[in-house]
């Protein structure tokens, strides 16, 4: 198997699970948002999770956005 499409599927795994967790977080924002109608509620938990996932997206991206650069090897192909 090759070395950098490992890589690249090791970065694409991190970031859909980072993604998907995000996504539980918010929705629990929004159902708190639902369950008391304030929309303190919702707004805070808006700007609490950018705090939490945005520095974990930038972290992903130091240790995997040279790999999602990568081009592929295309010794070989016939053009």
């Amino acid at each position: 198997m090759d070395f950098d499409a490992d890589k690249k599927r090791e970065a694409m795994r991190g970031l859909i699970n980072i993604t998907l967790f995000e996504g539980m977080v918010l929705m629990a924002v929004i159902g708190v948002y639902f369950y008391t109608q304030n929309i303190v509620h919702l707004v805070g938990g808006v700007i609490g999770s950018s705090l939490i996932f945005a520095p974990m997206f930038v972290r992903w991206f130091r240790e995997h956005g040279a790999a999602m650069k990568a081009k592929p090897n295309s010794v070989g192909e016939d053009k």
